[in-house]
């Protein structure tokens, strides 16, 4: 199958015309793609060529003196963070997100669980000294 007879595929770029494309007063150059398909722009020299070297001259006809950056003023800190008091208590929604509160009431202290295990065996260890303690007094009685 001879390339004059192949269907173009979707996404295929036309053939570069074989003929160098003429260079006019107001043309700066050309596109030209690369050999992975990335658009490179080639500067036209005052011989006819067309290069993709660039030059420093080149650059600063580029620039405009006019354009410049200007520092905008960041937005109030009450605009970022809209407040979300209902998120402590129904819990995350993306929809409904924002700063969540603090509750006015403190949050219960954790117990720890060992201490805890140490009271009930104390307590129990009491129970049982008193109940030894009471039954000794009731034999001392008979």
């Amino acid at each position: 199958m001879s390339d004059e007879n192949r269907k173009p595929k979707p996404g295929d770029r036309p053939a570069p015309a074989s003929q160098p494309v003429g260079v006019t007063s107001n043309s700066s150059g050309r596109v030209k793609f690369d050999d992975r398909g990335n658009a490179v722009w080639e500067w036209a020299d005052a011989t006819g060529s067309f290069t993709t070297d660039i030059s420093t001259s080149r650059l600063k006809k580029l620039e405009n003196q006019t354009l410049s950056l200007a520092d905008d003023p960041p937005p109030p800190k009450s605009d970022l963070v809209k407040p979300n008091p209902k998120g402590a208590v129904q819990g995350y929604s993306p929809y409904d997100s924002g700063l969540i509160a603090k509750s006015g009431r403190p949050s219960p202290k954790k117990k720890d669980l060992r201490r805890l295990g140490e009271f009930i065996k104390m307590r129990e260890q009491a129970l049982r000294n008193k109940q030894d303690k009471d039954q000794d007094q009731d034999q001392d009685q008979d």
